[in-house]
Formats: structure tokens, C-alpha cells, sequence
């Protein structure tokens, strides 16, 4: 059995996490949102004083660092299996996963950057059910991931040949 986790898929992760991530933000206002990035940007403002400058700053690198974990998931199922219905399966099932635990996640983060302790989990809100504009913009960003890992599995295998 392959190694599942090496230095070719943690590459790949990270430069398609990246790119990901910023994709995500940009996308996010053509779904009737304001940025994640800016949101939790200005939370950490008010609520943590931080200056606009690190709360920008430390906003992305949150928000990069979760994309990247994300690619890194999603390469790791690709490697395990390259099926177009697992690729698909995965696209949408961890794009309702992170929909369901995106409101309650953010919040956590927020209040532990800001308060610099856990917060009590019974202070977060419920998981998101609902069926709109963030699901989407989620299956769109594993979309997008998946689309990036599989064009630089096949750039490999062209420059292999």
C-alpha cells in the first residue's frame, strides 16, 4: 500500500489551499456576503482591540491555514481513490460538513482570538442547515480544490512521461 501522506501531497495541498482560499474570498461578495476575512477582521477589532493591520493579517492566516488543512484532506482522499464518484461524493459531502459547522467554528475562533482562552462550546450557535448561499460557496471551494489537485496530479504524470 502507497504512503498515503508524503511531500508530493503536501505540496499539492498547499498550493492548492492557498489558491483556494483566496479564491473563496473572492467569490464570497458574488454570494450576497461580505468576506470572512474582513468579518472576522473587524470582530477582532472591536471585540479583541487588535489594530486593523494584525486583525487583517491574522484573519487571512486563520482563514489560509483552514483551507490548506481542508486541500490536505481532500488530496489524501484523492490519492486513496481517483473515481470520478468519489471526487464528486467528496466535493459535496465535505462542502455540507463545512456548511454545517462553518457558523459555530467561526465564532469559536473569533472568541478565542479575542479572548486568547476556549470559549464554552454551549455559547456557539447551532450547526447551519440551511440549504443557500454558503453550502454553495462551499461545494464551489472543494470544487475548486479538487479541480486544482487533479490538474497538478496530471501535470506530474505529463512531465513523467
Amino acid at each position: 500500500m502507497k504512503k498515503v501522506i508524503n511531500q508530493k501531497v503536501i505540496l499539492t495541498a498547499l498550493i492548492v489551499g492557498l489558491f483556494a482560499s483566496v479564491a473563496f474570498i473572492f467569490i464570497q461578495p458574488l454570494f450576497g456576503m461580505l468576506t470572512l476575512t474582513s468579518r472576522h477582521a473587524a470582530a477582532y477589532v472591536k471585540l479583541g482591540e487588535y489594530d486593523a493591520s494584525t486583525a487583517l493579517l491574522l484573519s487571512w492566516l486563520v482563514h489560509m491555514s483552514v483551507s490548506v488543512f481542508y486541500a490536505l484532506l481532500s488530496t489524501i482522499i484523492f490519492n486513496i481513490n481517483r473515481t470520478w464518484l468519489v471526487n464528486i461524493t467528496q466535493v459535496f459531502a465535505l462542502g455540507w460538513i463545512t456548511t454545517l459547522t462553518a457558523t459555530p467554528a467561526n465564532e469559536f475562533v473569533v472568541k478565542l482570538i479575542t479572548s486568547l482562552q476556549f470559549p464554552d462550546l454551549s455559547t456557539l450557535s447551532a450547526l447551519n442547515t440551511e440549504i443557500g448561499p454558503k453550502l454553495w460557496l462551499h461545494i464551489m471551494f472543494f470544487g475548486v480544490v479538487i479541480a486544482g489537485v487533479w490538474l497538478m496530479n496530471k501535470n506530474e504524470i505529463s512531465k513523467s512521461e
